[in-house]
């Protein structure tokens, strides 16, 4: 129909239960992106609908971080999203490997590695237990793509994942949903399956 724009990507019905890892993977172009902002609210769907739990808090992580403040420090990004205690705030960019006087470094002087662990730590303290994750794992070492991969596994609410790392689909992925050609099929199991 003129004038009328048409579906990057047609979506068949699919389930997404608390607790579950969604890899979604395809080819760059694929509509992967859409999908996301769809689902963030950002973008209308063009046909048919979807629904997010009543309790759900969406949590985005970028590939850029862009949100985070470059002339804030580490401690100071944290405590923009909830005042704690400093023993308590440390406490918490620990488990995300920022320890002694890293805390206090700017953020603009991290690197991505360090941005992606510091952007998590800031998600979990907004409460989000919806985490949607758009190529998390790009730009990171190996000790923090381990750190993100423990992060993940012991998070107890949703993840959506976009990813090309297969390692990371395979290990955390309860579903892997593939788009292609324009269209998105889930299939049920991890990577390998």
């Amino acid at each position: 129909e003129e004038g009328k724009e048409a579906a990057v990507l047609t979506v068949p019905e699919a389930r997404v239960f608390r607790g579950e890892c969604v890899a979604l993977m395809g080819p760059n172009g694929s509509g992967k992106t859409s999908l996301l902002r769809t689902l963030m609210g950002e973008a209308p769907p063009l046909g048919g609908t979807y629904r997010l739990g009543a309790s759900v808090v969406v949590g985005y992580l970028p590939q850029g971080h862009g949100d985070l403040d470059p002339e804030a420090t580490v401690l100071e990004s944290l405590l923009q999203v909830k005042n704690l205690p400093l023993s308590e705030a440390r406490r918490i960019l620990g488990r995300y490997l920022f320890s002694g006087d890293e805390v206090f470094k700017p953020v603009g002087a991290l690197s991505g590695g360090e941005r992606s662990r510091l952007a998590l730590a800031r998600l979990a303290l907004q409460g989000a237990n919806f985490l949607i994750l758009d190529e998390p794992t790009t730009h990171l070492d190996i000790p923090s793509r381990e750190v993100l991969e423990e992060v993940l596994a012991e998070f107890g609410g949703t993840v959506l994942l976009v990813s090309h790392d297969r390692y990371l689909v395979d290990r955390l992925a309860d579903q892997v949903w593939w788009a292609e050609a324009g269209v998105l099929e889930n299939f049920a199991g991890t990577y390998a399956e």
